[in-house]
């Protein structure tokens, strides 16, 4: 019994280790959560199963690049400062990650017309990489026909380092943005954009010890 309760005890230990690491999550669930130059969605894009979404209005073709997210001194993502924890995620280096959901629909683009559009996703910071512009990252399906209304979604899952966000750095911002033809606005969606920290794998296999071993102490 008391090997059994001692390795209860780590495991729970350890997965509180594990839910412990700083992150940063907007779901748009009820609102922009402090995001800009966007538009909240409560119901699109059509056949979206992730809820409500942010939509970003591309008015003119072309290049255009919009200020979409701030991190503030203030509260937001699930955090008391998202600032101090922007902060805390990203000195842990390689192991911090930024990860989200854009799509395109039929609504993204003008009835009638066909054309080219890319997205481009862009990071500063107050660190030596600065401006960093991610470009083209719809170039696999950067084709839309005239009223097709096909539903396209890209999960984007990077190191914070892809936008140049640095240990060290104490400032952040999320930029987005589209170039296409130059009489083909763009909008595109935005969702569950999550800043986050990859557990250490040691602390993963310990995890995966602790498990291992409660349920040994169950099947005797």
């Amino acid at each position: 019994m008391r090997t059994r309760i001692t390795t209860l005890a780590g495991l729970l230990a350890t997965s509180v280790v594990l839910q412990a690491q700083p992150q940063l999550l907007y779901t748009f669930d009820s609102g922009v959560e402090g995001f800009q130059n966007v538009v909240w969605r409560p119901s699109d894009p059509a056949g979206w199963a992730g809820g409500a979404t942010i939509q970003q209005n591309h008015t003119a073709g072309g290049w255009q690049n919009l200020l979409t997210k701030e991190f503030s001194w203030g509260p937001g993502g699930g955090s008391d400062n998202q600032q101090l924890t922007m902060q805390a995620i990203v000195n842990y280096g390689s192991l911090a990650r930024i990860s989200f959901d854009v799509m395109v629909d039929g609504k993204s683009f003008p009835p009638d017309a066909s054309g080219w559009f890319q997205l481009t996703i862009v990071g500063n910071s107050d660190g030596s990489a600065g401006w960093t512009q991610r470009e083209n990252q719809f170039t696999p399906t950067g084709w839309h026909n005239a009223n097709d209304n096909t539903l396209i979604t890209l999960h984007v899952d990077q190191e914070v380092s892809w936008l140049g966000w640095e240990p060290g750095d104490t400032w952040f911002q999320l930029w987005t943005g589209a170039n296409s033809d130059s009489a083909f606005p763009v909008n595109f969606y935005l969702d569950n954009v999550r800043i986050y920290v990859v557990p250490e794998p040691g602390m993963l296999a310990l995890f995966g010890l602790g498990v291992g071993m409660l349920l040994l102490r169950r099947g005797r």
